[in-house]
Formats: structure tokens, sequence, C-alpha cells
């Protein structure tokens, strides 16, 4: 063990004793790690950190939208109604509320039909979509709410999703969400960017 370990470190005795023929039993000590105490904690990063997890604690009211009835607190619930699939009525609802969802032609990257076939295909919007039809569009969400909690505002993040961003290699965001791997690449970048390291 190391000086440091050593200097936060407890010794107590553990409940279990040893056994041996013809010899009382010992006390075994064991070493527990000294749990930090929220006094050497700042104030001001506890109630930062309270602050982030409120934020992130909450499913945005766009992602609400694509799951009614569901718990949208409850990963395992999204997961089952990813797996159900969205109505299409819903995912409409999403992208018409995103003016940059429209210009870029989203509603096509989530379905991933022609012209034509939507066409068909919105005349019956309560049909649910496919489990990963339905990942794309809370892909989408996730990403929009993500981009306005990090830049601050709705009309920053639409326009961030639109241009090409040097940390994705010049590609645009929006255009790499269709894909689980560019969503990936997308969100990590976020995350970059909410931390200063980009």
């Amino acid at each position: 063990m190391t000086a440091a370990a050593k200097n936060t470190a407890t010794v107590k005795p553990s409940a279990k004793a040893e056994k041996v023929k013809g010899v009382a039993p010992k006390a075994i000590a064991k070493v527990e790690p000294r749990k930090p105490s929220a006094s050497r904690i700042p104030k001001a990063k506890v109630n930062l950190l309270r602050e982030e997890a409120a934020v992130y604690a909450l499913p945005s009211p766009m992602v609400r939208g694509l799951l009614p009835g569901t718990d949208a607190d409850d990963p395992m619930a999204v997961f089952r109604a990813t797996q159900l699939g969205f109505s299409l009525g819903a995912v409409i609802e999403l992208v018409e509320s995103v003016e940059a969802f429209k210009r870029y032609n989203v509603l096509s990257k989530i379905v991933g039909f022609s012209e034509r076939t939507l066409a068909r295909r919105l005349k019956n919007q309560d049909q649910a979509l496919t489990p990963e039809q339905s990942a794309r569009a809370l892909h989408y969400a996730q990403v929009l709410e993500k981009a306005e909690a990090v830049l601050g505002s709705r009309a920053l993040a639409e326009e961030w999703m639109t241009q090409p961003a040097l940390g994705l290699d010049g590609e645009v965001p929006i255009d790499l969400l269709a894909n689980p791997v560019g969503y990936e690449l997308v969100t990590d970048f976020l995350h970059r960017l909410e931390f200063g390291v980009y």
C-alpha cells in the first residue's frame, strides 16, 4: 500500500474472527478507503454538479413527444418504446417543430424512404415505425436537445447542426445522425465542446 493510500485509509476490526484449534479468535483488520466528506467538496462545485445532473436527468420535451404514455425518465421504458416503434405522426410532429429538420428533410432520413413512398405512408400516421427508424428519430431529438444545452439556445443549436464542424472533419452534424456511428461521433463531439476539450 502506498503512503498516500495509508493516509486516506482507516482500519476497522472485522466481524469475522479466525478459528484455530486451541487458540482464541483474533480480530482481523480490514482496510477500507475513507469516504470523502461533503465538507471537503466546495459548495459551488456541489451546486454545479447538481444543476448538471438535473439538466441531463429530465428528457427534453422533444423526446417526451416521441414517447406518449411512456416514462421518459426510465431508459428501459424508452428502449421498449423504441422497439415497439414510434408512431409516424409523433415523428412528423417532431420534424415539423424544428425548422432545421424541415429544411434538411430529416423525415426522409429517419424513415429511409423515397419521397413517393413517404407520401404514401403519410396517409396512415398511426402506423408504427421500425425499431431502427424509431432509434434514428430519438437520436435527432436527443442531439438537438444536447446541442441546445451546450450552446445555450435552440437557434444556435439548429445553426450548429446544419454547418460543417471542424471537430467532425468538416461534416455537417445533421447529416451524420442517420447512422449509429455518426450519432456517436456527434454526441462525443458535443461532450468535448461542453467540457472545452476539442
